[in-house]
Order: structure tokens, then sequence, then C-alpha cells
């Protein structure tokens, strides 16, 4: 492979990283613009994946695209409700929401493999669904565009922002808080779920227990990275994007054989982690982050 190639691989293997990252951070970042972390992405993701692919045994690969947002939103819905109505403590609800999926979509799982239901029955019909140029990547893209402008430029976004900034004000202002947080939950929920259908029907085309391998507490980690904007998101996305690819790369050379693989594999994560702890200090986030409304004080 001449070095030009390697390079396009490189980046395209980087951009179909990207991409779920992107998605699912798009909507977490919009909810803790908003005042809520949602520590249960990771379970959303895993949700989305297992929903799109059992509905994509029908082989309607449309069908198990639009199953995936909403499996995502039914599980933002239990965290809404226990966190914004009921004011359950928003990390442990959200830890209580990813065991929760495992356990669903292992389950799933068994019950597909029990019924022979273990690979989709047109892959094609998915691939085209992709497109031959990542169809899906390009619909990121675009959202990524008009979510930076919403929030930034929108009068939704100044109450998004607003809604992060004092709970108080907004609803001296006669904005409903809870119902906006809630919204913006079930958003999330949304992109989440359909993350991980990009995971499951488009990238890999399969399924396996906890194939979303973290990257729900990735996408966490990133939109502190990107200091809570869109383009800091979308820059930590690639930047892991890049850095998963050259893993990859770097195991196809060979270079396995010095390391384990695991250590490769384990690379843009150390890495993400790295930037993370040299960045974070000086990028405070919305100042009521993680505070239920109203406040128990």
């Amino acid at each position: 492979m001449t070095l030009h190639a390697w390079i396009i691989a490189i980046l395209v293997q980087a951009l179909v990283a990207a991409t779920p990252l992107t998605l699912a951070g798009l909507g977490e970042l919009t909810a803790e613009r908003g005042g809520v972390i949602n520590v249960g992405i990771e379970g959303m993701m895993l949700l989305g994946a297992i929903t799109a692919f059992a509905v994509g045994m029908t082989g309607n690969p449309y069908l198990a695209l639009a199953a995936a947002p909403l499996a995502g939103m039914a599980l933002g819905l239990v965290f809404a409700l226990a966190t914004i109505v009921f004011r359950v403590d928003q990390i442990v609800c959200g830890m209580a929401i990813n065991l929760l999926a495992v356990g669903v979509s292992g389950t799933a799982w068994v019950a597909l493999q029990n019924h022979d239901l273990t690979t989709l029955p047109d892959a094609a019909a998915f691939h085209r669904l992709w497109g031959q140029q990542y169809g899906l990547t390009y619909v990121v893209a675009g959202l990524c565009v008009a979510w930076w402008w919403a929030l930034g430029r929108s009068r939704a976004g100044i109450i998004v922002r607003a809604l992060g900034e004092s709970a108080q004000a907004c609803a001296a202002n006669g904005i409903a808080v809870r119902r906006w947080r809630l919204g913006l939950v079930l958003v999330g929920g949304a992109c989440a779920g359909t993350a991980g259908a990009f995971l499951s029907i488009m990238d890999i085309q399969g399924f396996e227990p906890g194939m979303t391998g973290g990257r729900g507490f990735l996408v966490l980690a990133l939109v502190i990275f990107g200091r809570w904007r869109v383009e800091g998101l979308v820059a930590g996305s690639l930047f892991f994007g890049a850095l998963d690819s050259l893993q990859v790369h770097f195991q196809g050379l060979g270079f396995d054989r010095y390391l384990p693989y695991q250590a490769f594999q384990m690379l843009p994560y150390v890495a993400a982690l790295c930037a993370l702890a040299m960045l974070s200090r000086s990028a405070p986030g919305p100042a009521q982050l993680g505070r239920p409304y109203p406040s128990r004080s």
C-alpha cells in the first residue's frame, strides 16, 4: 500500500469511528448544557444496538434504523423521570441505567441465538442504507452544523444554555424547567440509540454483548474535552477516531508481534484520558450541571 493510500484509509476509518461518538455526543452535550449529566448514555447506545439488530431481522433496514432512537428514548424517559421528576442522583441513576441495558441486551441476544437469528438476512440492503460513501457520516456532519447554529444562535439554544446556568431564573421567566430538561434527555437518548444502531447494523453488521466497549463513557469525556461546544466535540471525536484507526493499522503492519493487541486497543482511550486530564481544569461546565431542580437546599 502506498503512503497516499494508507493516509486515505486512516482518514476514512477515522470518520467511521468518529461518527457514533459525535452523534451520541451531540445529544449528551445538549443535555449537559441544560444542566443534566446523563451517565447512562452507554446503556442507551447498547440498547439501540440490540434493538436495531433485532428489528433488522425483518430485513427492513429503515425500520431497524427507526427503532433504535425509540429504544434510546424509552431508556432516556426512565432516566428523566427518575432524575428530573423524582430528583434521584443523576450519576447513580445513570449507572443503574447502564446495568439495566446490559441485562436487557444480554437477554435479548440469548433469545436471538436460541432462534438462530444471529446474522442480518440481507446485509447488502443495510450497506445500501449506509451508502458507499458513508451516508450517515455526512448526515451527522450536517447535524453538527445545525446543532452549532441552534445552540449558539436560536431562541431554543439560548433557553438550553440558560437552563444550565440558572434554572431558577428560567422559571422566573415562565420557562418550564422540568419539561425542557426532560425533552433534552429524550433527544440525548434518541441520539445515543441511533449511534448504537450505527455500530450494529451499519459498521459491524452484527451484535455481541457489551459491543459499545465503553464508547458511552468516552462520549462523556469528549463533551468535557470539547468544553461543551459542538466544534470541540467534533475535534475530540476526530482525534479519537484517528487514534483508533492508527491502532488498527499498526496491528495490520505486524506491530502486534512486539506488543499484545490489547495495548494497541487501549491506546485511543489512554490518549483521550490524558488530553482530558490536561484540559478539563480550565474548562468549567454549566453552573448547575447535575443539580436537581428545584434544589434540595
